[in-house]
């Protein structure tokens, strides 16, 4: 048993610089692939700063627009508001005053009936020569 642990102490001692060696071998690929990565996520990110760049300036040239667009929207709405209130007022104005306007409306045809019932139209002269 001692020439066992003898001989793995052996081995161990010549495999540890290897194994180490293939370690740190490892890490320094490892560390390139991540400088490569950080490379390119920087890049990356500059790109997408130039592009949000870009969109913020086709904002600011769009809120103009979008500024009036609400103002006309907003003006709509007045104008809507103001009708409905007109027709609301002229329909609770006529339903108010409805025997009032039928009694004005008759009166006044009634005195058109009259009219023409107490004065005869004779034809003029030029109604019979097919002047006017």
């Amino acid at each position: 048993m001692d020439a066992f642990i003898v001989t793995a102490s052996d081995l161990s001692k010549q495999l540890i610089p290897i194994l180490g060696l293939t370690v740190l071998i490892i890490l320094i690929v490892l560390l390139a692939k991540l400088i490569n990565l950080v490379k390119t996520v920087e890049s990356t990110v500059k790109r997408t700063d130039n592009t949000i760049d870009l969109v913020d300036q086709s904002l600011t040239k769009v809120q103009a627009p979008l500024d009036t667009v609400v103002k006309v929207s907003h003006t709509v709405d007045k104008a809507h508001d103001a009708t409905v209130k007109a027709v609301v007022e002229t329909k609770e104005y006529l339903s108010k005053n409805a025997e009032n306007i039928k009694s004005k409306v008759k009166d006044v045809a009634d005195t058109l009936v009259s009219k023409t019932k107490k004065e005869p139209k004779e034809p003029s002269p030029e109604d019979i020569i097919g002047g006017k």
